[in-house]
């Protein structure tokens, strides 16, 4: 399909969503999330005939946040940063999880990405991965405006705008109903040689909030989690490990727009830390209708 196209039918899927947002979006917002939208379907495009091929997962050094790039990354990230050039309504400084910085003086937007969240999912030809994406009046994870998450393998877009709500093409779903009892939890925990955690812990973590069916997942993407959680899917997702803000930033505000919320492990803020590839505070989020300060306080315990 042509590029110019894909951009139009981004645009058309954005252009529709509006009406379900609480409020009207302002000019910035609409653009900027036409943008992001136009992004993971490009995203979307390049990746598809690469994920869990050889050609997919061929090595090609190490991107600006210190992991090892393959093909999929690489093509999904050129495919995302075209269709930003191309699509971007205003100046803005740039962090990509494979290319590293891009810095323009006087940008009044931050925009960071993750082509592939779950690298090692597409390598494989496992299913959960994502282009994460995020949209900043200014640097700060807490200062996202605008989100957008494309699900890879099954075609689903998540979407949120600070302060008007989240929306998703999960139309089918049903959030839990009130008092409803915890059943799912993420756990995120990177590799095993790094934790000294036991796993009969993590019912510690839920306490009372927790039902006779109780399930533990790892999906292997932070940003899809958080939009299982934002969609009522999942109920916690617990992260012990370190996490990118490119990861991360979008996921958060869906939560929050959601009712949710979300708390780092190691005491620090998890709103204030800046947009960048470092690997920062491990965390617990939760899904609305839950006791967070419960779950923040028994998931220190266990992890920290």
């Amino acid at each position: 399909m042509a590029v110019g196209r894909i951009d139009e039918r981004a645009r058309e899927v954005a252009v529709v969503s509006f009406g379900h947002f609480e409020r009207g979006l302002t000019s910035d917002e609409q653009a900027w999330l036409a943008c992001v939208t136009a992004m993971g379907g490009a995203g979307a495009l390049a990746v598809e005939p690469l994920l869990g091929t050889a050609a997919g997962r061929r090595v090609l050094g190490r991107g600006g946040g210190g992991d090892t790039t393959i093909e999929v990354d690489r093509a999904a990230e050129e495919a995302m940063l075209a269709a930003l050039d191309r699509t971007a309504p205003a100046a803005y400084s740039l962090v990509s999880e494979e290319l590293g910085y891009v810095t323009t003086p006087d940008a009044g937007w931050w925009i960071a990405v993750d082509p592939v969240d779950g690298s090692l999912n597409a390598k494989r030809g496992l299913e959960p991965s994502c282009a994460a994406l995020a949209v900043a009046d200014r640097p700060t994870v807490g200062d996202v405006r605008v989100a957008h998450v494309r699900d890879y393998a099954r075609g689903h877009v998540f979407s949120a705008v600070r302060g008007a709500g989240f929306i998703s093409s999960r139309t089918e779903l049903e959030w839990p109903s009130v008092g409803a009892p915890v059943e799912v939890v993420l756990l995120e925990a990177g590799r095993p040689d790094r934790h000294g955690f036991a796993y009969g812990d993590l019912a510690q973590v839920i306490r009372g909030q927790s039902g006779q069916e109780l399930r533990v997942r790892q999906i292997g993407s932070l940003a899809l989690c958080l939009c299982h959680l934002a969609s009522g899917v999942a109920d916690v997702l617990l992260a012990p490990v370190p996490s990118r803000a490119v990861d991360v930033a979008g996921g958060l505000l869906m939560v929050r727009e959601t009712g949710g919320g979300a708390a780092s492990l190691d005491g620090s803020d998890l709103w204030t830390q800046p947009l960048d590839l470092e690997r920062r505070a491990p965390f617990v989020a939760w899904r609305r209708g839950l006791d967070g300060r419960d779950l923040v306080e028994a998931a220190r315990a266990v992890f920290y």
